[in-house]
């Protein structure tokens, strides 16, 4: 009778650990929001009932002429009015690090959009104060943010339109309670899931004193494996050549809002100036746009009952239903957790691996 009593509470004790947090992170997390994707955040980053409001704020947005004159815009270019990126502090003290089942460190940060709602208030919405900036068109001053009546030049811009919204409308955004979940996944040094030739002379055991920190790992989220490029060694095509090896992988990322799934840009994708080249490192001491950073690790069993992780990101991130320019996530802060041994595994964020055999493969 006691080993059903036994596993009756192990369960129990599986059921109430799930809720548990150990950790706090501080981050800054902008979302890119369009005309072409406002309505995609309904019930997430605004509720229903604000929905006719958004829609007055981002569309009829065309584009405008910047520096130019005339109908041709001579002398200058037409560039799109509605692109607006909004701030969304990340302060939460609810981060679980945990070992999965593969040995994999994952570092889980939950938050509630209405809580960075509720951040801005407190701050009397200072930090939307760049939304007024007149020398960006998303800032322009102008007639109004309603659409009849005003013609499209003369509209005031996105930027205090929406932060208007925001100001005027505190109560109703109190109503979001939508998880905003940062997931980060370190594949720590062990015994690979897949056994393939580029991963069997790995090492399969790993302590935290076998690696030296601070430490910049690579998020290459469904990146390919290396390939030649002049005299680089570059991430190769992920629609075109093999997948990135188990063993290779550094860092999955992935943020979830409520139903949208947004998966991490490998590393250096769309970065400004820099290539995918393999061998880039941190020179200015700043962590890079696809990284994330481990300053300290010390996993469980390695003296202490639990272990403890502390770092920093600065990850990029796409949404899978929306288009490529548009539904950008870019999230930047620290974290700092304990780590408990966890017996649930945790599905890893989702890769395109193909895992066909060739029928003929090459001769050697």
């Amino acid at each position: 009778m006691r080993q059903p009593k036994a596993a009756f509470l192990s369960l129990c004790a599986l059921v109430l650990c799930s809720g548990c947090f150990w950790g706090e992170t501080d981050a800054a997390a902008f979302f890119k929001i369009s005309a072409g994707n406002y309505a995609n955040y309904e019930g997430l980053l605004f509720p229903e009932e604000r929905a006719d409001a958004w829609s007055t704020i981002f569309e009829a947005r065309p584009s405008l002429c910047v520096g130019g004159s005339d109908d041709a815009c001579v002398g200058g270019a037409f560039e799109r009015s509605d692109l607006l990126d909004l701030y969304l502090p990340y302060e939460t003290n609810k981060v679980r690090g945990l070992k999965t089942q593969k040995d994999d460190l994952q570092i889980t940060s939950h938050f509630d959009v209405a809580d960075a709602y509720a951040l801005h208030v407190g701050a009397g919405f200072e930090d939307l104060a760049y939304l007024m900036d007149e020398d960006e068109l998303y800032g322009r001053q102008g007639d109004g943010c309603e659409i009849e009546g005003i013609d499209a030049a003369d509209r005031t811009g996105v930027g205090p339109c929406l932060r208007n919204e925001l100001m005027d409308n505190q109560v109703a955004y109190r109503s979001l309670k939508e998880d905003l979940r940062l997931v980060i996944l370190v594949n720590l040094p062990g015994v690979d899931d897949v056994r393939t030739t580029a991963c069997q002379d790995r090492p399969q055991t790993f302590a935290s004193s076998d690696w030296s920190y601070p430490r910049t790992l690579r998020v290459n989220y469904n990146a390919a494996q290396p390939v030649e490029s002049g005299s680089d060694m570059v991430y190769g095509d992920p629609e075109e050549d093999p997948p990135l090896a188990a063993c290779d992988i550094e860092v999955f990322a992935q943020l979830q809002l409520g139903f949208e799934r947004f998966g991490a840009d490998y590393y250096g994708q769309d970065d400004e100036g820099g290539g995918l080249t393999l061998d880039r490192v941190n020179e200015d001491g700043q962590t890079l746009v696809g990284t994330v950073e481990i300053e300290s690790l010390l996993l469980p069993g390695e003296g202490y009952n639990y272990g403890r992780v502390t770092g920093r990101y600065n990850l990029r991130f796409t949404a899978d239903r929306f288009a490529p320019r548009d539904g950008k996530v870019e999230i930047a802060g620290d974290f700092n957790a304990e780590i408990h041994p966890d017996p649930v595994e945790v599905a890893e964020p989702e890769r395109e691996l193909d895992l066909t055999i060739d029928d003929d493969p090459p001769a050697r």
